[in-house]
């Protein structure tokens, strides 16, 4: 399913920015959300397979964007919202009063730049990336219903691509009976993902709320000439069509309206969230 224009165009994006960044690595992944097949899967740093025995540092074998974890940060945001739209406790137009921070317990979560919003919606939720609007919502549906979403969108379990060495998300945090881990956990942090896990679930919204499961092989020919077709494979229906227009709507206002305007394209629609 690789795409060779596409491939080469990420490969080359991401070593850019990983040196503009001077990050340590990087991955990016693009597919296809109707069917599950991957267009693209880069990761930095790469090697050489002409040359491997030269390769210093044998952790560049490994495929991180399906065997290495990380914190997703704010990205997580639309995933509690799909989670409080889906269940029918907010709206993108419920307000909540934010006074730049939530105590909990004794701990205190405040605002990533350390404002407060007065009365946002929660599509200003998204666009300027507010935490405590994160916390509101997972509190107003509580910890049971927040645990189900999460877990059916994909996290803390391997998505099933048909390549070696993938492993699940760490959401172990999410079932501790811990308030303080729920509210991390809404603005992305305290959990574990893959990428391929986050793109699949962020995926599952451009899907109508189908979460598919990924594929690299679209077809293997037999000896005889017969095919073997990979046919795309629903996993599971993770939110309503409705849900995921509603949600889809407030992450095109995200890059047109908030913290995401550098990815907007001139004569398109774009649904992002800024991380």
């Amino acid at each position: 399913t690789i795409d060779e224009n596409i491939q080469f165009k990420v490969e080359k994006e991401l070593a850019q920015m990983v040196e503009k960044w001077k990050g340590t690595g990087g991955t990016i992944i693009v597919m296809n959300p109707w069917t599950g097949a991957i267009w693209a899967m880069a990761n930095w740093p790469v090697f050489d397979p002409n040359s491997y025995s030269q390769v210093e540092n044998i952790d560049v074998f490994l495929n991180p964007a399906i065997s290495s974890v990380y914190e997703p940060g704010s990205v997580m945001k639309p995933i509690t919202m799909a989670a409080g739209l889906d269940s029918g406790y907010i709206t993108p137009e419920t307000t909540y009063c934010d006074k730049g921070q939530v105590r909990i317990g004794g701990y205190i979560i405040r605002n990533v730049d350390g404002k407060s919003y007065n009365q946002p919606t929660m599509t200003e939720v998204l666009e300027k990336s507010i935490n405590t609007g994160a916390v509101f919502v997972q509190q107003k549906i509580g910890p049971e219903i927040f645990q189900e979403y999460i877990s059916a969108f994909g996290f803390g379990e391997p998505t099933g691509i048909d390549l070696s060495g993938e492993i699940g998300g760490d959401i172990s945090n999410l079932f501790t009976g811990r308030e303080i881990n729920l509210a991390n956990i809404s603005f992305g942090q305290g959990i574990a993902v893959t990428p391929l896990e986050l793109v699949r679930a962020v995926a599952a919204i451009a899907n109508g709320g189908k979460l598919m499961r990924p594929f690299v092989v679209e077809k293997r020919i037999k000896p005889d000439g017969s095919e073997i077709i990979t046919k795309p494979q629903v996993v599971r229906e993770v939110i309503s069509p409705k849900t995921a227009r509603q949600l889809t709507r407030m992450l095109v206002s995200v890059v047109e309206n908030g913290f995401g305007r550098p990815a907007r394209i001139p004569g398109y629609d774009i649904a992002g969230k800024t991380g």
